[in-house]
C-alpha cells in the first residue's frame, strides 16, 4: 500500500493542501484552513481530550475512498 508519513504535523498538512491525501490534524493547527475553505471536514471526530478533523481538499479525486475511511472513522467512536 503507498502511502506517506510524516514527523511533523505541518508537513502533513502542506502535503494535504497540496492535494496528495487525506490527514487528521489538530483543530488549533488547521482551523485558519477550514475557515478559509481551503480544507474541509470529512466528519466531526473528537477524540478525548483533543480536537481532530479529517480534512481533504475540496474536489479530491479518491473522494469515494475517504469516504469509506470517513465511515469507518465513525464506526469506531
Amino acid at each position: 500500500m503507498n502511502h506517506l508519513s510524516f514527523r511533523e504535523e505541518l508537513h502533513a498538512i502542506e502535503a494535504v493542501l497540496a492535494g496528495q491525501g487525506i490527514g487528521m490534524f489538530s483543530d488549533l493547527l488547521v482551523g485558519d484552513e477550514l475557515k478559509a475553505g481551503t480544507l474541509m471536514k470529512a466528519l466531526d471526530l473528537k477524540l478525548s481530550g483533543f480536537g481532530f478533523y479529517l480534512v481533504h481538499s475540496f474536489g479530491h479525486p479518491r473522494g469515494r475512498e475517504i469516504a469509506a475511511l470517513s465511515t469507518w472513522l465513525q464506526s469506531a467512536r
